[in-house]
């Protein structure tokens, strides 16, 4: 008899359960709390810099105001990046008068660097108009562009078009104003900058392709 009642029991949950299937809300949140437990926040790895500042690996000098790290995919065969230990802030935009200072150290500090490294290489350095991580941080990083991890046109076009902004030019700005709204592009700006043609920095090719001007590049470098 318990027998019976217990099978009637759960025939009646079961058909309750084809009647009401769940809702697709519930089904999305459900969706959405499973991926979340197997993929990582998303673009946490731009606050990557701040763990990068911590790794002693990387680390090539450091001071109570600044630090210097190697790139960990570096866009060329020397990359460094120097970052602000304190500063608050994300992007160049953000910079005014009162970071002067701050940046002539920034500057001091690179050109030191690239008088050690002994090279007979070129550099450039700068900020992206619009960098991919978060913390501020100043590219020092040869002309040549040889390097397994330069491989897309934006990464090529963020070092080589107006999107890249020379410390120096900056500086001298801010010398003359507040902040660097006159000298900033614009987010359509920055857009058409990442999209332009694969030219050369070092002659008049134009690439078709990333491949080929990878290849290029190596003909300029062969010859230093």
């Amino acid at each position: 008899m318990a027998s019976n009642a217990f099978q009637h029991l759960m025939k009646s949950s079961r058909k309750l359960a084809e009647n009401n299937p769940p809702s697709k809300k519930r089904i999305k949140i459900a969706a959405v709390a499973t991926s979340n437990e197997r993929t990582p926040q998303k673009h946490f790895w731009k606050s990557g810099l701040t763990q990068a500042m911590n790794d002693s690996e990387n680390i090539v000098e450091s001071s109570d105001s600044l630090v210097i790290i190697k790139d960990k995919y570096p866009k060329a065969k020397f990359h460094y990046l120097v970052i602000p230990k304190d500063i608050q802030l994300n992007s160049a935009r953000e910079l005014t008068k009162l970071h002067l200072n701050l940046l002539k150290e920034m500057q001091q500090k690179s050109e030191l660097l690239i008088k050690d490294l002994l090279s007979k290489a070129e550099f450039k350095i700068g900020f992206h108009a619009k960098p991919s991580m978060d913390h501020l941080h100043l590219h020092v990083i040869s002309t040549d562009f040889v390097s397994s991890c330069l491989k897309t046109k934006k990464h090529w076009n963020s070092f080589n078009t107006k999107h890249f902004l020379s410390l120096s030019d900056l500086i001298k700005k801010l010398e003359e104003k507040d902040n660097l709204d006159d000298l900033y592009p614009s987010d359509i700006d920055i857009e058409l900058y990442l999209k332009k043609a694969l030219n050369c920095n070092q002659c008049q090719f134009e690439a078709k392709t990333m491949p080929s001007l990878k290849t290029h590049l190596e003909t300029h470098a062969s010859s230093l």
